[in-house]
């Protein structure tokens, strides 16, 4: 899932719509969050099924932030 940073504000204009949608998602839950809290919240926003199987292979752990789950997609 190699992408531009989105969690600086205005960043996301780099993005495709799948990943801006997915920088909007994991912005809007609270931190620390479980890979199932990030799966449970994919799944409810209707994200693509792509990002759901990406998310799907995180390490099961706490995830802190945002740039944290973005950099541990981008290593998958």
């Amino acid at each position: 899932m190699n992408r531009m940073n989105p969690t600086s504000p205005g960043s996301t204009a780099f993005l495709s719509s799948s990943e801006a949608r997915l920088a909007q998602t994991l912005r809007s839950i609270d931190y620390p969050a479980t890979k199932d809290d990030l799966l449970r919240i994919a799944v409810v926003d209707h994200l693509d099924v792509s990002t759901i199987d990406a998310i799907h292979e995180l390490p099961a752990r706490d995830y802190h932030g945002v740039s944290e789950v973005l950099k541990t997609l981008d290593a998958i």
